[in-house]
């Protein structure tokens, strides 16, 4: 491994973090719904059934039956018995978006985020560079034609290049200070 700048190094690191700072909240792909839904199905009549008990009404239509004073009925028939009301809540089945959760940038880095937020006061083409420069994936073309679209004018790959040196000086020479 080369010898590096640790302002390069943290930029990377910045960079790489800033970059992979939102994860899906469901991001567990690795197991099939269906998979889940096995674990949630009943599998056999028997167990079905076992799981059922008590949900068909018969305790509270003996509840009723022994309220109603006459002895020789210990079980309402349906018939004489008011539903239960309820609201329908169904839904068509569908898959719920998706959320970006923010993990944030790791305490160490926090710096490289306040010196570039400084830097944009004083000079916003510089710090753009910089920014575009550790965390996006391409050449230094592209990034240099980002920067020129996101700024508003027009920049060659040698002014961009040139402005990421003076970048990374400003930054050296803020951590030496």
């Amino acid at each position: 491994m080369r010898n590096e700048d640790p302002t390069v190094q943290a930029l990377r690191a910045w960079g790489y973090a800033q970059a992979n700072r939102y994860a899906l909240s469901r991001a567990d792909r690795s197991v099939h719904v269906l998979d889940k839904a096995r674990d949630f199905a009943p599998g056999t009549m028997e167990r079905a059934l076992r799981d059922l008990v008590g949900r068909d009404g018969i305790s509270r239509r003996r509840f009723m039956g022994q309220r109603c004073g006459v002895d020789a009925m210990h079980v309402l028939p349906t018939w004489a018995v008011d539903p239960i009301r309820s609201t329908n809540d169904a839904d068509r089945p569908h898959d719920n978006a998706e959320i970006a959760v923010d993990q944030g940038i790791p305490d160490n880095l926090r710096w490289v985020e306040s010196a570039l937020v400084a830097m944009e006061r004083q000079n916003l083409l510089r710090a753009m560079v910089l920014r575009t420069e550790y965390t996006v994936s391409a050449s230094q073309a592209v990034k240099a034609r980002m920067v020129a679209e996101a700024y508003g004018g027009a920049l060659s790959v040698w002014q961009y290049r040139r402005e990421l040196q003076r970048g990374l000086d400003w930054l050296g020479g803020r951590i030496a200070a």
